[in-house]
């Protein structure tokens, strides 16, 4: 859990360390440190390469780079600034961003921004970290969530690709395939582990036509799409696999690949790799694992995804802020930024125009295989349906307690408690006072 004390006291932890410690020796390499979230293999030594390029030219700096798992990112932050041992940049959820930007913790990165050309950049990913004016973070890549269905099996049983709330229930029950009493096959498999109920939450009340706060950054948790959503939670519950509360976001794409569920609703590009793995080769294709606009609420008019592009921050009082900066303009040349985004090529988008209309970048043959996993990614991106996790209008970003309500958990417990029989409204409003308690207490909110 990320509350407001712990953040307060990481932050005093970082400044006495940091003023304990002595300058290195000048003969001593400068060590900078970066933490990012992309920990596959391949990207792990794309970056590596990097790395080492630059050194190559700045004898002087060491630069190491470390790959932490996205779900523990916030934590380990918390972790390392309570022990004032963070790294000089980071990746972050764009939430995460915002709150240190708004605790002071971070360095405006203006200057890697400027480095990218406005117009050459989209400016939702440009303006996901803005404080006060300034800017304090870049995006490292943006891709969206996706929903991704078994083509074939839809065919086979001539269902129509589900466009509604309703429809998914009732095309997830048809697939729902029984062998000798058993399911062999669930019809939709989705995540249960916390970070992801956040993001369905705010991915769903979107397309419900719903929000979490209302203009004065009060909680409407029980306004009428939020009860609708956990209603279609109860729903989902008889359709899921049994468990599915306690299956991690890797579980789904191995149900998906290896023909354990029909469907998946919180896909990711990334997901292309599992299916090429594990799905019997004659199907690994966008034919059988094709992707659709996700489904809308009742109470919602257009679809809605989660924007995954965790910005580069910078930490105010990190000794190797500079350099860290500098680095990451090093590592947004086409040069580099190109073999970067090929390590996971149906995930890792170009946040750079220039780069998309790169002959290089497109020579690519899992690009041109899965081009309508990119394509409907696009689609997302150019109808600004994307948005960071617990965020339903980019005002939102300019709420700096979104970071502490991911980690208290409430979200996640009216879910869970809403699943496990507990009315719906009676759910929100338990979750309603349990949020505005925490926002008072933080003197976020007037009483």
């Amino acid at each position: 859990m990320i509350g407001r004390r712990a953040l307060t006291a990481a932050l005093a932890g970082f400044v006495l360390v940091l003023a304990a410690a002595g300058p290195a020796g000048p003969a001593d390499k400068k060590v900078i440190r970066l933490w990012q979230t992309e920990t596959e293999p391949q990207t792990l030594a794309v970056l590596n390469q990097v790395a080492a390029e630059y050194e190559k030219t700045h004898p002087d700096v060491s630069i190491k780079i470390e790959g932490l798992a996205w779900g523990d990112l916030e934590k380990k932050l918390t972790a390392a600034l309570a022990a004032g041992a963070p790294p000089d940049a980071t990746h972050g959820q764009p939430i995460t961003c915002v709150s240190f930007a708004a605790k002071g913790l971070l360095r405006p990165v203006d200057d890697l921004a400027d480095s990218i050309p406005r117009d050459n950049l989209v400016d939702a990913f440009r303006n996901l970290c803005q404080w006060n004016g300034k800017t304090y973070g870049v995006g490292h890549s943006p891709a969206s969530s996706v929903f991704v269905y078994r083509k074939d099996l839809l065919a086979q049983k001539a269902l129509k690709v589900p466009r509604t709330w309703d429809e998914l229930v009732q095309v997830a029950d048809a697939l729902r395939e029984v062998k000798d009493g058993q399911v062999v096959r669930w019809g939709l498999t989705m995540t249960g582990q916390p970070l992801f109920v956040n993001i369905a939450v705010g991915e769903l009340l979107k397309t419900n036509g719903g929000r979490l706060f209302d203009a004065e950054g009060r909680p409407t948790l029980t306004e009428k799409p939020m009860i609708e959503l956990l209603d279609f939670y109860k729903k989902l519950h008889r359709v899921l696999p049994p468990g599915w509360t306690g299956h991690g976001y890797l579980d789904t794409f191995a149900n998906l690949a290896n023909g354990k569920a029909a469907m998946l609703y919180q896909a990711y590009g990334r997901g292309v790799g599992y299916i090429e793995k594990y799905a019997p080769k004659e199907i690994a294709d966008p034919d059988h694992f094709a992707v659709a606009d996700k489904v809308i609420g009742p109470s919602g008019k257009t679809s809605a995804a989660q924007l995954d592009c965790e910005p580069w921050m910078v930490f105010k009082d990190a000794k190797g802020g500079n350099e860290a900066v500098d680095f990451l303009k090093f590592f947004f040349s086409d040069e580099h930024y190109v073999p970067y985004l090929h390590s996971v090529p149906i995930h890792l988008l170009p946040i750079k125009k220039s780069t998309y209309r790169n002959p290089r970048y497109a020579d690519n043959a899992t690009i041109r295989k899965w081009r309508p996993w990119v394509d409907m990614q696009e689609k997302y991106f150019r109808n600004d349906w994307v948005k960071p996790v617990l965020v339903t209008d980019w005002a939102d970003m300019q709420k700096p307690y979104l970071l502490e309500v991911m980690g208290s958990g409430i979200l996640v417990d009216m879910v869970l408690d809403s699943v496990k029989g507990m009315p719906s409204a009676e759910a929100a409003a338990r979750a309603q006072k349990r949020v505005e308690e925490l926002l008072g207490s933080a003197g976020y909110l007037k009483k």
